[in-house]
């Protein structure tokens, strides 16, 4: 299927349709933090959504909302970056393309005729387990590394416009890592789930912090040695990064 069959099939759904924000997420567990596709900003999972739900650590009510929105032929104001693209120029935006992969394009039809308040399984998942990492790479960050944050904590965050170094602003905006010695229910709902989100997988990457730094890595690669017969893919890929 061409691109431009993917956008005809996309809207006609509705201008802002965008598979990718059912079939694709990344999950920051250290943090808390979710968001579908790169572009939109991570946003805060809410605790109480997952005493029930360890799938809301994708399903998230945010998220759920920026579906509807998307089925109703809206185009949520986080995905921007694509109708600017759409708007401005005559390229394809990442909405075209992304729908357009494997992982997503398969669900087209049954993700269409959802509702907007399922739970689903995304085939594309990306997870970072941990910060715990030995470097302090200035691409970057403290959430993300934390060489960063023992450094900072000894030697203060250098001054950005954005505050990016910033301990505080990191607490503010609910953005500060666990530490590898507390006790974290984002993992502890990622494993709950696991079970189910995997039978669904076309595509898992681990990054981290420093993936191998994780005993949640080994963790997952043991499951899906003794587990690997109960993916319906297959051929499911395993990333590591």
């Amino acid at each position: 299927m061409s691109l431009q069959e993917v956008k005809n099939k996309l809207d006609k759904v509705g201008c802002g349709f965008c598979l990718a924000k059912w079939n694709q997420v990344t999950i920051h567990l250290s943090t808390g933090m979710t968001h579908s596709c790169h572009h939109p900003s991570p946003h805060k999972i809410p605790l109480r959504e997952l005493k029930n739900n360890p799938s809301a650590l994708h399903n998230t009510s945010f998220k759920k909302r920026q579906r509807k929105e998307m089925l109703d032929g809206g185009k949520p104001k986080e995905c921007n970056y694509c109708w600017n693209v759409e708007e401005n120029s005559n390229s394809f935006s990442d909405r075209i393309f992304k729908s357009s992969e494997p992982w997503a394009i398969q669900d087209f039809d049954s993700i269409k005729e959802s509702h907007w308040r399922e739970d689903v399984n995304p085939r594309y998942v990306e997870v970072s387990f941990s910060n715990t990492c030995n470097f302090k790479c200035v691409y970057c960050g403290p959430q993300y590394s934390s060489k960063w944050v023992e450094e900072i904590e000894k030697e203060g965050g250098y001054p950005t416009t954005d505050n990016f170094n910033s301990i505080e602003h990191i607490k503010e905006r609910g953005e500060m890592p666990y530490k590898k010695s507390e006790y974290n229910p984002y993992i502890e709902a990622f494993w709950k789930w696991w079970p189910d989100l995997f039978k669904d997988l076309h595509t898992f990457r681990i990054t981290g912090g420093e993936p191998l730094l994780s005993k949640d890595t080994f963790k997952v690669l043991e499951y899906i040695q003794k587990h690997h017969e109960k993916n319906s893919n297959y051929h499911y890929r395993l990333i590591l990064i």
